[in-house]
């Protein structure tokens, strides 16, 4: 009986939910070079996530932000294609993909201090 209210006790804290707000460098390795380093800010506005990609001085906005279960997704419009990224959110980084019309391709992202 120990052991399974221990496992219990685990598995609830494991789920904890993530606060995704902040600012978080990402990398794209795979991307295009003037894609492939910038910033991720995350805000929430009364009850709603908002997702800004900074990429040096240009700033683009996401649509379709939703954040569930520790999972950050959303689309962001570059030149004429429709990019679509989940995130996986930890505590101090995140990771996962960014798909688009030529393939998927990983990112990762580190929450900045």
């Amino acid at each position: 009986m120990v052991v399974l209210a221990a496992s219990f006790t685990s598995t609830v804290s494991a789920q904890k939910k993530v606060d995704p707000t902040g600012t978080w460098a990402y990398e794209a390795s795979q991307a295009p070079y003037e894609y492939s380093t910038g910033d991720i800010v995350v805000a929430k506005e009364a009850k709603e996530f908002t997702v800004k990609m900074v990429l040096g001085e240009y700033e683009m906005e996401a649509d379709k932000v939703v954040y569930e279960k520790n999972v950050l997704s959303f689309e962001i419009y570059i030149e004429t294609e429709t990019v679509e990224i989940e995130l996986t959110v930890a505590k101090e980084s995140m990771e996962g993909t960014a798909s688009y019309s030529e393939g998927t391709i990983p990112i990762t992202a580190k929450k900045k201090k």
